[in-house]
């Protein structure tokens, strides 16, 4: 996707250093050691994307761990992105400022939803009226919100867009959030982004019964090539990035299994018109 934030480009970087340092067979104390580093404390805040480093620095890393031309231009050309200044934070919570810019520089979003639509799936309306129950948002708070919600969408259908793939439980579109109008313009949006050429759409029916991933909510994120993984959970007032096996395994078979037990793209589709008729009959609240 085009100009990803900086802080995305910190930790795809801080992720591939790390990758490369365990292939090499070296310590957090050696590459301390070898930049002149005085605490090893500073190679983890590079490798979790918490520390920036200058040109020199990375070059003495891929020395050290000797890598290959493609990779050293991987990490060279990341290391200028990374030294950028990052722009002014969209209007999200503090613990999801990092799920937003992974979110931005995505090559591909798996995102598996069993009650609540995420913000970059929800129309103006369906993030409206989740943010006005809440109760925690001002006014014009909420409509900052609302318009960061609907610009993280434009990037999702415009050109460069990542590959996104969404395994959505039929419950997430049978509950009421702003009225039986509000959701029948949330079914007609998620159509309409099930139809485009980066998105593979999946509904997950009541009838599919228990499989791994019920009763959470997470998305897993895949960044460059060689692709980094990372799985998001979210909660109300926090939220967990994981990088790392068992981690990624679990979620990313989790996922593999719900996708297997939803309806096919095209099937699909046409249980959302179901559902679409079925808010057409209700009464709006």
């Amino acid at each position: 996707m085009a100009n990803p934030p900086p802080l995305a480009r910190r930790i795809e970087l801080g992720a591939l250093l790390r990758t490369y340092r365990e292939r090499a067979g070296l310590d957090v104390s050696d590459v301390a050691e070898t930049l002149g580093w005085s605490y090893v404390q500073k190679v983890g805040l590079v490798e979790s994307g918490k520390r920036k480093l200058a040109p020199t620095e990375v070059t003495t890393l891929a020395d050290l761990y000797r890598l290959d031309e493609h990779e050293r231009d991987k990490v060279v050309a990341l290391g200028v992105q990374a030294r950028k200044r990052d722009p002014g934070p969209e209007f999200v919570a503090d613990f999801a400022l990092t799920y937003v810019a992974l979110e931005a520089a995505a090559s591909h979003l798996k995102v598996y939803v069993e009650e609540l639509l995420p913000g970059n799936l929800q129309t103006e309306d369906y993030a409206r009226a989740i943010l006005t129950e809440g109760g925690l948002l001002a006014p014009n708070e909420i409509d900052l919100a609302v318009t960061g919600r609907v610009e993280r969408q434009r990037r999702l259908v415009e050109p460069g867009a990542p590959r996104l793939t969404i395994v959505l439980s039929e419950s997430a579109l049978r509950r009421q959030v702003g009225g039986a109008a509000v959701m029948r313009g949330q079914i007609n949006h998620i159509r309409d982004l099930a139809q485009r050429p980066n998105v593979e759409f999946h509904l997950l029916p009541f009838d599919a019964g228990a499989h791994l991933a019920l009763g959470t909510w997470f998305n897993l994120i895949h960044l460059g090539d060689p692709a980094v993984t990372f799985v998001y959970v979210e909660a109300l007032t926090s939220s967990e990035f994981y990088d790392r096996p068992p981690h990624t395994e679990v979620y990313t078979l989790a996922f593999d299994r719900a996708q297997r037990a939803a309806l096919s793209p095209d099937v699909s589709l046409e249980r959302l018109d179901q559902l679409t008729k079925i808010h057409s009959s209700e009464q709006a609240p």
